[in-house]
């Protein structure tokens, strides 16, 4: 980067020139020189257009890679096919831009205006979109897994699913996420997807987010000591903060064969109608399973003595509390928020 030749300007000069944006006298014919160069070599690789007007400009397929276009107006213009590549696009104009097919992984789109953009299929992968605008921008299989999410305005965007968050793709089981090298950051973008879809009746997606979003609340709250973070764990693992019910199912089945266990270990029971035989694990299970729903038929009853009286209302009280549990995070999950 050269500094702009005019007397006491500290900006860079543009590319192709000896001067910075503000300070070519004939900028018509500066963008005749670039339209020119674009088309001979089909790449403004390293270039520096800080500041450049370059409305309904065409870069289609265009190897851009750490382009410098901040406060660039490239309002219309055509990156179809682009590698953009780590390339700086900070506050730039972009509005009803076509970035079909363009390969946007690392870059800078820290308050760029993105509105009414088309992204389809665009690659994002890792890019900074803090404080963009993504306004009615269709996002059609657009990639924006890993991206810094924070304070982005999504309103009215277009085919904008969990599946665009999509960074491990697993024969059973697949991650999606943005950016959460900041806890604080992080979690306001999840808060803001999970609203976006809760609006736009996704609710499935909505329960993603929410659920990533109470992570990055959990993480901050043992970065700074905080004892909630215990409760907070607490809930993550027995119903992943009401958005996984089935959490509550694999607790509650381990919980009952545990305390089953537990019984024939210690011979905890008596059978009221029987004498003489030996309890079976079976019947510890079938004593489990009635306590821990508190159905407590009465056929079977732990011996008088208090540690197996403690024991069993232990799991009477869990039972109940799992019950309660999956009730509310079925309810979450499932309806209309």
């Amino acid at each position: 980067m050269k500094k702009c030749q005019y007397k006491d300007c500290q900006e860079n000069s543009v590319s192709l020139s000896n001067f910075c944006w503000g300070h070519i006298d004939d900028k018509n014919y500066y963008k005749d020189i670039l339209v020119k160069y674009v088309k001979e070599s089909n790449s403004i690789k390293d270039f520096c257009l800080s500041h450049a007007r370059l409305e309904n400009f065409d870069f289609i397929d265009t190897d851009c890679q750490q382009a410098d276009l901040s406060f660039c107006d490239l309002a219309g213009a055509n990156f179809s096919g682009a590698n953009m590549k780590k390339c700086n696009l900070s506050h730039a104009n972009l509005k009803n831009a076509y970035l079909d097919n363009a390969d946007l992984q690392d870059a800078q789109l820290l308050g760029c205006n993105l509105e009414s953009a088309r992204l389809w299929h665009a690659d994002l992968k890792g890019a900074n979109l803090s404080e963009a605008n993504l306004s009615f921008a269709d996002l059609f299989n657009a990639n924006l897994s890993l991206v810094k999410f924070w304070n982005v305005n999504i309103k009215g965007a277009k085919m904008l699913t969990m599946h665009n968050f999509l960074h491990k793709k697993g024969r059973f089981f697949h991650k999606y996420a943005i950016d959460e090298s900041g806890a604080v950051s992080s979690a306001d973008g999840y808060r803001n997807l999970k609203q976006y879809f809760i609006y736009t009746g996704r609710y499935d997606d909505a329960s993603w987010a929410s659920f990533e979003e109470k992570q990055m609340q959990m993480r901050q709250l043992l970065k700074e000591g905080n004892p909630s973070y215990l409760p907070s764990l607490v809930m993550a693992l027995l119903c992943g903060y009401g958005e996984k019910p089935y959490r509550v199912i694999l607790f509650s089945i381990a919980a009952i064969f545990s305390y089953a266990i537990l019984y024939y270990v210690t011979g905890a029971i008596n059978i009221i109608a029987q004498t003489g035989n030996a309890i079976k694990f079976w019947d510890c299970l079938y004593f489990s399973i009635v306590t821990f729903t508190t159905l407590g038929y009465g056929d079977i009853s732990p011996k008088q003595i208090p540690f197996f009286q403690m024991i069993t209302g232990a799991e009477a009280f869990s039972g109940a509390f799992m019950i309660g549990l999956f009730v509310f995070a079925l309810t979450r999950k499932y309806s209309a928020r």
